[in-house]
């Protein structure tokens, strides 16, 4: 199923359903069309959920731009080398992780040492609550820009008629905050460089893909309380985000269920061009503990 992935949103709903996505690296795959003006930062990546990691690398390989500076992806095997995987399972923005999302990826880390990776508690060097807000303003920034579109589209003034209660709240939010905006885009254009810099001891980072497992439906409604959502989305949006300010590459592995019977998905994260490489390791992951079934 195709999906795109602007803050989580090929990895949320893979481990929430308990299949493979992968999210990747920024100009990997075709996004804008030919000649959009891009936005200030291009969080969006296109790609698919998948049953197999087989399927994700086949359609990545029918679908890659080879025109954004990267070689293409070539032939995927099953990874070979070892890996020094940095477990970093805190929530960045200071949330509360639930315990069945903790022993879910506990077990995960000691699948990967049981596989011969070398597994090292880490944390991510970053500010997260100032991460995540600013992240949050700059989605805001665009749901305004949306609900103007809309607005002049439809020529309706922008309310309950034209976008739901969650795009109003969002735009609300913007036009509060529209002074931040410019420095809120510096911050997040800085925050690559930032980011690429937590694998100079590493090679890829685990953590969970959520906060927990997946919500009751209707606790996230687009048309809830504003701050009651918001307060939900942040408790389970909580891992996702910098790898999309970041451009960088990373996947959701279903490996594991609660003891309630939801899928509970692993994100392993790397740099910017090291889509091959978490191919290549979702390939032995898939052979050492087969979720297809």
């Amino acid at each position: 199923a195709h999906a795109n992935d602007g803050g989580g949103s090929i990895r949320i709903p893979a481990a929430s359903c308990g299949v493979f996505g992968l999210k990747p690296s920024r100009g990997r795959l075709p996004y804008a069309e030919a000649g959009a003006t891009p936005p200030p930062i291009e969080i969006s990546v296109n790609h698919a959920v998948t049953m197999s990691v087989r399927d994700s690398i086949a359609l990545f390989q029918a679908s890659e731009a080879l025109d954004g500076g990267y070689p293409a992806l070539g032939k995927i095997e099953p990874l070979s080398q070892r890996l020094r995987i940095g477990f970093a399972p805190e929530p960045i923005g200071g949330t509360a992780l639930h315990p069945d999302t903790r022993a879910a990826l506990e077990d995960v880390a000691q699948l990967c040492r049981d596989l011969g990776h070398t597994v090292v508690d880490y944390t991510l060097a970053m500010d997260g609550p100032k991460f995540t807000d600013a992240f949050v303003l700059y989605w805001a920034a665009g749901a305004a820009g949306f609900a103007r579109e809309v607005s002049a589209f439809s020529g309706k003034p922008i309310g309950p008629d034209i976008v739901e209660p969650w795009t109003l709240g969002l735009a609300a939010m913007a036009e509060a905050r529209q002074g931040e905006i410019p420095e809120t885009i510096g911050y997040l254009l800085g925050f690559e460089a930032q980011y690429h810099s937590f694998f100079e001891e590493i090679d890829l980072i685990l953590t969970p893909v959520t906060g927990s497992p997946a919500v009751p439906i209707g606790e996230q409604a687009p048309d809830g309380d504003f701050d009651a959502v918001m307060e939900s989305v942040l408790r389970f949006v909580a891992y996702t985000s910098p790898m999309n300010a970041a451009g960088a590459a990373s996947m959701s592995v279903p490996l594991a269920w609660s003891p309630s019977g939801l899928p509970i998905g692993a994100m392993f994260s790397g740099r910017k061009g090291d889509d091959a490489l978490l191919f290549e390791l979702a390939l032995e992951l898939e052979a050492a503990r087969p979720w297809a079934d």
